[in-house]
């Protein structure tokens, strides 16, 4: 499938990347748009998905912006892969996952955070396990069903 656009490597396997946007309100609240895929990878894993980075180039990012993951208020999820999400964990150091963002809320639809809890077999891999458990027990999830979370203005639309 991938071939039509791009050429995978030997292992079939083809350049992702997943961009994060960072909002900045006017009162000074941050607001980051998924959260990328991170550097939670231990080295087998990250081996496997081609995975060059060797930081954890969202903070980074985040750093020459000014900011670190202690100063955003709420990150947005639209799913809950882990290309979308692995940069909610601490770089990978050989211990216990470690959620990063103690200062947010995380936003996700229901459905998604169901998919995430139950997934299909298709997609299985494609979680993070004790992301979701560090999510569900860290009591700043919001689950929406597509109105806007009373954690966003009313101009909102998630």
């Amino acid at each position: 499938m991938w071939s039509q656009w791009l050429a995978p490597d030997e292992q079939h396997r083809v350049p992702l990347a997943c961009r994060c946007l960072l909002v900045r309100e006017e009162d000074g609240r941050l607001i980051l748009l998924e959260a990328g895929i991170g550097a939670f990878f231990a080295p087998e894993l990250k081996a496997r998905y081609g995975v060059v980075e060797d930081g954890h180039v969202l903070l980074d990012n985040l750093a020459a912006a000014g900011s670190s993951h202690e100063d955003i208020d709420v990150v947005i999820l639209s799913h809950l892969h882990f290309d979308h999400v692995g940069g909610l964990l601490a770089a990978w150091d050989g211990g216990p996952a470690r959620l990063l963002f103690p200062n947010a809320r995380f936003v996700a639809s229901r459905s998604a955070w169901q998919r995430a809890k139950e997934p299909h077999a298709r997609d299985r891999a494609s979680f993070i396990p004790e992301l979701i458990t560090l999510l569900e027990n860290s009591d700043r999830l919001v689950l929406t069903d597509g109105e806007t979370p009373d954690c966003l203005p009313a101009d909102y639309r998630f």
